[in-house]
């Protein structure tokens, strides 16, 4: 038998299987995208290669670009019909021509990426109907700094160089009564201390001082707390009259309101909330338009009527303008020969208050002026009374002492100058004797009529100012009565002309809780805020 070979020869391979074919559209896809991109043959191929995927670059790149940018406006903000409020708020401030995202977006990419994935959550609510209404206001430490914002076109050095710059003011404002009188209020924004004895401090003095402070209300309203550490190092601490239990030992108060409240360092929106979104309370909106001739002062309690109807809660803009239409009707019955006469003065001043509400309240969104309420100045809201309410005392070695943070009227400003004309206003600040607590019921020994001509009261006051308080019958109730039962006195004289030197916030720096039936004050609020 023949040796067998030490190599044998291999039988052949067997053919390798043919490839399955892809099943279904997503396997055709997956199995072409697999396969590698056939090289250009020449280098005119790789040029029109070149040149096709840059132009797709390109034009996606400035599609992304202007889409990003047009995200940031108010006309892609405003397609929610849920920032209608807002909408209208902002074109009618002073920063309409700003971009939105100026405000509401922090500088650099992660400031870009939050504000995109709060839009998102904010887009998923409006899609599945599960937003808030109203809008709640943005919470400010959510939004980008101050320095960020305000300072890339407004310059704190600018604004508060030798003091800031002194303002006057000459505000027209309508009374209540039957002829809807004119009357101008006149004030002097001034730099610190000026024309005053004593030692005065700008508004902006606010954000040169690091200035603390605490408040568990969700508008920041009411404020708790408030610490201040000036440029030399020194510190002072101050607490609300109604926070402190035991007023010789505030140390637990202020460690209880700091852990449940919110603290927040004051920066120019803590006072200019409202600046780009600013909603006019009916009381000044009536104002201008009876100043600028759009409501007539020929209706009787045009004024008060128009207040108290522009200033309602509606369910809908119909139900406002059926309210409208009613006082429409309600002069016609009441006063005919009026209707007769002035039947155009009547349609065109009804038209303009339509106009007003329409700027004052969006009732799909359950909004009016008194949502947002407004802290620069305290015509509308405390404002300022948020602090400078006489009912913040000062706090040292954890004991309350017999201090508060400055509260008078010549804090900031001049005393307000109100009369029918106002021929002067006066920089000097509020002379000792009016400090006294009984002024308000001596200051008789000093002048022995409304006429104050003559006297060293002139250089303040004229005629029509005193007749604001001695006209409404304050003057006639007396001083047992005022003493033991003003609030039944400031009810039975009148709230308007208590308003001119008391607001609410006064009646706090003696009580915790409200004491008067109507809850503010006419000249300062609408009805709806009563």
């Amino acid at each position: 038998m023949a040796d067998q070979p030490n190599n044998p020869t291999p039988p052949p391979d067997k053919p390798a299987p043919a490839p399955t074919a892809p099943r279904g559209r997503l396997g055709r896809l997956r199995a072409r995208a697999s396969q590698p991109l056939p090289r250009p043959k020449s280098n005119r191929g790789l040029f029109i290669l070149v040149v096709t995927v840059g132009g797709i670059a390109t034009v996606m790149a400035i599609g992304g670009f202007v889409s990003l940018k047009y995200s940031e406006t108010a006309s892609f903000c405003s397609k929610c019909h849920t920032m209608k409020p807002e909408l209208k708020a902002y074109k009618l401030g002073v920063h309409r021509d700003v971009p939105c995202a100026e405000c509401h977006v922090a500088p650099g990419l992660k400031g870009w990426v939050k504000a995109k994935i709060n839009g998102s959550k904010q887009t998923i609510q409006v899609i599945t109907g599960k937003f808030p209404k109203p809008i709640p206001a943005p919470n400010h430490s959510m939004l980008p700094k101050a320095e960020d914002t305000c300072m890339e076109c407004h310059s704190l050095e600018d604004i508060s160089k030798n003091g800031g710059p002194m303002k006057v003011i000459l505000q027209p404002s309508y009374l209540a009564d039957k002829k809807s009188t004119r009357q101008t209020v006149a004030v002097v924004v001034r730099p610190p201390a000026l024309g005053s004895s004593t030692n005065t401090r700008s508004a902006h003095w606010h954000v040169e001082q690091e200035v603390d402070f605490t408040s568990s209300d969700e508008h920041r309203q009411k404020i708790d707390w408030i610490g201040v550490k000036y440029e030399n190092g020194r510190k002072k601490e101050f607490i609300a009259r109604s926070k402190a239990n035991v007023s010789s030992n505030v140390k637990r108060d202020i460690a209880r309101l700091k852990k449940d409240g919110e603290t927040t360092r004051m920066d120019c929106i803590e006072c200019h909330n409202r600046i780009g979104h600013d909603v006019p309370a009916p009381d000044r909106a009536v104002d201008d338009a009876i100043d600028e001739g759009k409501i007539s002062r020929k209706l009787p309690y045009i004024k008060r009527n128009s207040v108290e109807v522009v200033g309602a809660n509606y369910p809908s803009d119909r139900a406002a303008e059926d309210a409208i239409g009613d006082l429409e009707d309600e002069y016609v019955a009441k006063y005919p020969l009026i209707a007769k006469n002035h039947k155009e003065r009547i349609t065109k001043s009804m038209d303009e208050l339509k106009v007003i509400y329409k700027l004052v309240a969006t009732p799909e969104m359950k909004t009016m002026a008194s949502t947002y309420p407004s802290n620069l100045g305290h015509k509308s809201a405390p404002g300022c009374f948020r602090c400078h309410d006489g009912a913040h005392f000062q706090v040292v070695k954890g004991r309350v002492i017999n201090k508060t943070i400055p509260w008078a009227c010549t804090t900031c400003h001049t005393f307000p100058q109100i009369g029918k004309k106002v021929d002067s206003v006066s920089l000097l600040g509020e002379p000792a004797d009016h400090k006294a607590r009984l002024w308000g019921f001596k200051h008789k020994v000093k002048v022995a009529s409304t006429n104050p001509a003559g006297t060293s009261c002139a250089q303040c006051h004229r005629r029509s100012y005193c007749a604001n308080c001695h006209a409404s019958g304050a003057a006639k109730v007396s001083h047992d009565e005022m003493l033991y039962q003003h609030p039944t006195a400031a009810e039975k004289s009148g709230l308007q002309a208590c308003s001119y030197c008391h607001q609410a916030t006064s009646c706090a720096r003696c009580h915790k809780g409200p004491i008067l039936k109507s809850k503010k004050f006419y000249s300062h609020t609408s009805p709806a805020q009563r």
